[in-house]
């Protein structure tokens, strides 16, 4: 399971930009971002909609490629 999967199945509240998954920092996301293979690309940042701690992990944004690849390219 992919840490999209991983973030879904948990309910986390989650946002995107393009190929980059947006996770806001909880406990449970916590956990699943220190167990993600590719941790040390994650960053974090405040939201300027709800002035929270989230996570940026670049190219984890399922959905993205999902679509890509049924288009063929």
């Amino acid at each position: 399971m992919d840490i999209y999967d991983k973030m879904i199945k948990h309910k986390q509240e989650i946002d995107h930009h393009e190929s980059d998954l947006y996770v806001k920092v909880t406990d449970i996301s916590k956990e699943i971002v220190e167990e993600y293979k590719y941790k040390t690309i994650v960053t974090t940042f405040i939201s300027q909609i709800d002035n929270c701690l989230w996570y940026d992990i670049p190219f984890a944004y399922k959905p993205f490629w999902d679509k890509k690849f049924k288009r063929g390219g």
